[in-house]
């Protein structure tokens, strides 16, 4: 059930990520750390959504959670035959990643190798803050991109837990949506600190002969009420009016929405079942066809979704290429 919204709080900034010096990453491919390049950031955030679905289907979990619609009812033994059909199927999808997710086995035998080379790159950042916690206003939180070493537990994609929210998976994701979020502000003229720092203020209004793609054009509600600028980069006119508009008339606390968008891939706890949470990007930020919303999301903000059956359209698009069951968005008129 939806929360009506309670006094609104000074807005967060982006998620503090959990450090352990004594862990590394065991796997080569998957270590999105220190890589500069988005579509590079996005193959392997692609490549462990696939392997943490992989794994859900082994571990037993219900394949009708997780099966198009469109396809039959599957087997006594998920195990078996789930799994297979859905390994099939991804390794059409994304045949940059064949030589990747076919064996396994692969990856525990370079787990070692990378073990050895990697003790030499202890990291020596500070101690970050509780993941489980709101994010707090410090600077390192507010860093555009990651640091530290990543919890051991966290490499092996799996079930989402709220034990662990910002397992490794969580982290890339929400890299590259912030990363996506920085690109769009600057479409915009607004500036990355002031991203970050998730300034109120109401959007500028851009100059003649700006070249701005047409996804991000702001409605006037933009220019007219004070909001975090991570608003501002949704490539959906009628979602941001939406948001703005629940806002202005009190059926949406703007800070809570705000902490939902910017804790992008953190596992929470929605309806009793982990789940990830915010939006995920995969490609090209300013196209809407890149964007996916996070079922998360869908349940919690389901009223902000009137009128953006074509942003459900492109999230199932993306949640059909994993074999995952589409997502029906009810009608609803106001939060709770």
């Amino acid at each position: 059930m939806l929360q009506r919204s309670g006094q609104s709080k000074p807005l967060p900034a982006s998620p503090p990520v959990p450090s352990d010096p004594g862990l590394r990453i065991p796997t080569t491919n998957e270590n999105w750390r220190g890589k500069n390049d988005p579509a590079e950031r996005r193959r392997i955030q692609n490549r462990l959504n696939q392997r943490a679905f992989r794994e859900r289907q082994r571990a037993g979990e219900s394949t009708k959670e997780y099966s198009s619609r469109d396809k039959p009812a599957a087997s006594k033994d998920p195990r078996k035959k789930t799994a297979s059909d859905s390994e099939k199927k991804q390794d059409r999808d994304t045949p940059e990643d064949e030589s990747e997710d076919e064996d396994e086995d692969e990856d525990d035998e370079d787990s070692s190798d990378e073990e050895e080379d990697s003790d030499s790159d202890e990291s020596d950042d500070a101690e970050q803050s509780n993941p489980g916690s709101p994010p707090g206003p410090s600077p390192a939180a507010a860093r555009p991109h990651f640091t530290g070493q990543i919890p051991r537990a966290a490499c092996t994609p799996s079930t989402p837990s709220t034990e662990n929210p910002w397992d490794e998976l969580a982290q890339l994701i929400n890299r590259n949506f912030m990363q996506a979020a920085t690109t769009n502000a600057q479409h915009l003229g607004v500036s990355p600190a002031s991203l970050r720092a998730g300034t109120v203020a109401v959007t500028p209004r851009q100059r003649n002969g700006v070249n701005l793609p047409p996804t991000l054009k702001p409605v006037e509600l933009q220019h007219q009420l004070p909001h975090d600028p991570i608003i501002d980069t949704i490539p959906h006119a009628r979602l941001r009016f939406n948001i703005l508009r629940a806002i202005a008339t009190g059926n949406l606390d703007a800070a809570r929405f705000s902490a939902s968008l910017r804790r992008s891939g953190a596992v929470l706890n929605v309806q009793n079942e982990p789940r990830r949470s915010g939006l995920i990007v995969w490609n090209f930020p300013e196209q809407l066809a890149s964007w996916e919303l996070s079922e998360a999301f869908v349940m919690t903000w389901a009223f902000l979704l009137e009128g953006c059956e074509d942003f459900v359209a492109a999230t199932n698009a993306w949640r059909n290429r994993r074999g995952e069951r589409a997502l029906v968005v009810a009608s609803r008129s106001s939060g709770r």
